[in-house]
């Protein structure tokens, strides 16, 4: 053994942490790979979060196409939108008849 100036007592405490540090080494590593792990679970619900809220959006979307092909009048089939026109124009006639009779009298 070389002939070291550190006193023996010094030499065998470092000795002794080191062999501490090397006991501690796998709880170390242990609480490393859950740190690692927690992580991974919580970025991994973060991304179904995320593509939740893209399906939520996207769903959103459809339904207010849906809605609108039904209330507008594009939605309807060609007969339909046929039949609603013929009934507009009867609907006119009418009022146009009305215009053009008298107003009875007293008014």
């Amino acid at each position: 053994m070389p002939d070291s100036s550190l006193p023996t007592e010094i030499v065998q405490s470092i000795a002794i942490a080191n062999a501490k540090s090397i006991g501690e080494q796998p709880a170390i590593l242990a609480n490393l790979a859950l740190a690692n792990q927690i992580l991974n679970n919580n970025l991994q619900q973060q991304m179904f979060i995320s593509n939740q809220q893209a399906m939520n959006q996207i769903v959103m979307a459809t339904m207010a196409k849906c809605v609108t092909l039904i209330v507008s009048d594009d939605g309807d089939t060609p007969t339909q939108t046929a039949d609603s026109i013929k009934q507009l124009i009867a609907a006119l006639k009418d009022f146009q008849s009305t215009l053009k009779q008298p107003a009875p009298a007293g008014q």
